[in-house]
This record gives C-alpha cells, structure tokens and sequence, in this order.
C-alpha cells in the first residue's frame, strides 16, 4: 500500500471508470464521465482521459474513418474526428442539462455555417448526431428547436444582429450560436470570437 502525504492512496482513476461502466445510462455515467474529463484536463492526461472514455462507451464508439459522408472531409480525418465526437457528446449533456438555451436546432446552424457539415434535411442531422451519440433516441434531435426559423435565414450567423432592438429573435439565437461555435473552437479553421 502506498502512501501519501494525507497517508491514504488516492483513487485510482481506472476505479472511476469501473464505476461508470456499472452505470446503466448515459444519464447515470455523466458525473463519471465529468470527473474522468476534469482528470485528464487538471493533470495534464487528457490523452489517457480520452481513451479510457472511450474504453466506457465499449463497443459504442463510431470508427471516425466511417463518419457520415454530410461531414465534410476535414471532419472525417481520424484525429479530428474523435475531438468532433467529443464535442458533439459535450454538447449534447449540456442541451440534455438545460443549463443553457442550446437546441439542436442551433448546432446544426453552426455546423453548417462553420464548415463542419454540409447542408442537408432535419432528418438526416438526427442520424449524424445519433451516429456520434450512440443510444440517443431518434427524433430527440430533429424535433429540439425551431429549424425552419434558423435554417431560413440567408446570411450566417455570424452577420446576424447583436443588439436585441433590431431583431430580438436573432440577436439571442446569434448569442447562442455564439457559444455553441465555442466549443467547436478546438477543431475549427477559425478563431470564435466570444461575444460579450
């Protein structure tokens, strides 16, 4: 038995992800998950946080060499595609969460107008971020948020208005997007700007 300075050992993290994989729902291995994440980030292991993650999701992993041809092919590259995955399932516990106003609706915006994806049906976008999320339910995708309202308009959002006496629908879904395009940040071309 090893000691430290407090004279106990400190848990394992390969313990945390014994505990996880225990755990029947994505819902129950959320703060497993968390705290697997926050390891790998204070620690300077992200690398080994990565792979034991994806160890937990045990046959649930998509090969990033077969992601849905509507990526576009910068997507589809093996590294990037796994922080791509990565993102897509970080998002998704923030929009199961509700802490934020993101919708589904608003992902696929960004992933358009960022590049990441090309332009294609409600439907289909459900079965690409299905194909990353295994176990998400069919029609949670498509039927989170308003696609005609934010798929209609013309210019991206980006060029959208900031100040809400202008067009206050757009200006908040503008601030949204905003910050959903944050987290694509890591595997963009361009730098977000955070809007204050």
């Amino acid at each position: 038995m090893k000691t430290t300075l407090t004279g106990i050992d400190p848990i394992p993290v390969e313990y945390i992800l014994r505990i996880a994989q225990s755990k029947a729902t994505p819902a129950q291995r959320r703060p497993y998950v968390e705290l697997i994440r926050r390891w790998g980030d204070e620690t300077n292991c992200a690398d080994e946080a990565r792979q034991l993650l994806s160890r937990l999701r045990d046959g649930e992993e998509i090969d990033p060499r077969r992601m849905p041809r509507e990526i576009l092919p910068r997507y589809r590259q093996p590294d990037i595609a796994e922080k791509l995955i990565e993102i897509v399932r970080k998002i998704d516990e923030t929009i199961a969460t509700k802490e934020k106003m993101w919708t589904w609706a608003h992902v696929m915006r960004v992933m358009i107008d960022e590049g990441i994806i090309c332009h294609c049906s409600n439907n289909r976008f459900d079965g690409i971020i299905c194909s990353m999320i295994p176990g998400k339910g069919r029609d949670n995708v498509r039927k989170n948020g308003d696609y005609t309202y934010l798929l209609n308009q013309e210019s991206s959002w980006p060029f959208w208005p900031t100040l809400s006496h202008l067009n206050p629908a757009l200006a908040a879904a503008r601030t949204v997007c905003n910050q959903i395009a944050l987290c694509f940040e890591p595997i963009l071309t361009r730098k977000i700007v955070e809007k204050l």
